[in-house]
């Protein structure tokens, strides 16, 4: 399977209202079951605004047999209920976790964990800021009739701040005001977008002080959260001296989370906890 394809193949679309609204970007990721190679428990991971709010979401596969996608429809009060269903402890995180079964209607690669990026491969690869990213995402506009058809979008790393940046989003009904440590990518970020995963990109780059020209690993670098918006655009009117917010301008700059923040949240003790009961079953 070439790379393209691969990233593709790990990619879900999200609905709310029974299949009917899409709502944002998923993608799969493997948790390994220990001494069975090749045998995983798929996870699904977004954005948690993505699905705030909604107590079903439906993800859209690929099929087997490539004629038409298979809705899988989950009910994340009863996932919550079960333990499958995972945020980070720190709310202003904006990743969200839930377990998925595997049916085999469904046609998709899951991530490997030791694809995902950690602080350790950010450091010993070298990633900063010019690094190529891309990332497959749902174009509300054509999702495909035959199968998912993600598109790939592609930017750059604008800046990795060595400090939290404040951020204001919502979540559902709840407004989120923290700070975090975030990437900074050079990338328009549309509806739809939001929960794609961000890879480096796996050609030439610079590493240190030189130009390689060998392949490097498809790291998952992080989960995008969405557009970082430039200040509100004010509106004069003939009537009204008092200039006033119109609406909010894509700044043309994307947020996304680090990977290593995923990483995080499939290291707590509940997560882990869940992953043993679900393996020790027969």
């Amino acid at each position: 399977m070439d790379i393209v394809t691969t990233m593709t193949s790990t990619i879900v679309f999200l609905f709310a209202q029974g299949g009917e609204i899409p709502i944002g970007t998923g993608f799969i990721v493997g948790y390994p079951v220990p001494n069975k190679a090749d045998t995983i428990v798929p996870l699904i991971v977004t954005a948690k605004h993505v699905i705030a709010d909604h107590s079903v979401v439906n993800a859209r596969f690929s099929s087997e047999e490539g004629k038409q996608p298979v809705q899988v429809k989950y009910d994340l009060n009863s996932l919550r209920e079960t333990g499958d269903i995972w945020e980070h402890p720190d709310k202003g995180v904006d990743i969200v976790v839930f377990r998925t079964l595997h049916f085999s209607q469904t046609k998709y690669f899951a991530i490997p964990f030791d694809k995902i990026a950690t602080k350790d491969v950010f450091t010993k690869e070298d990633i900063k800021s010019t690094d190529r990213v891309v990332f497959p995402s749902l174009l509300v506009n054509f999702m495909g009739l035959t199968r998912n058809y993600p598109v790939i979008r592609d930017g750059s790393i604008a800046l990795i701040p060595e400090e939290d940046v404040p951020l204001k989003y919502q979540v559902g009904h709840n407004l989120i005001d923290t700070k975090q440590p975030v990437i900074l990518i050079n990338a328009t970020s549309i509806p739809g977008a939001s929960g794609s995963p961000v890879f480096l990109y796996p050609g030439p780059r610079m590493k240190g002080s030189s130009y390689q020209l060998g392949s490097y690993t498809a790291y998952l670098l992080g989960i995008m959260h969405g557009f970082y918006s430039a200040a509100p655009r004010p509106i004069e009117e003939i009537e009204v001296s008092t200039p006033r917010p119109f609406f909010k301008e894509n700044s043309g700059i994307a947020i996304v989370f680090p990977a290593w923040r995923l990483l995080e949240i499939l290291n707590t003790a509940a997560f882990t906890k869940r992953m043993d009961e679900v393996i020790a079953k027969p």
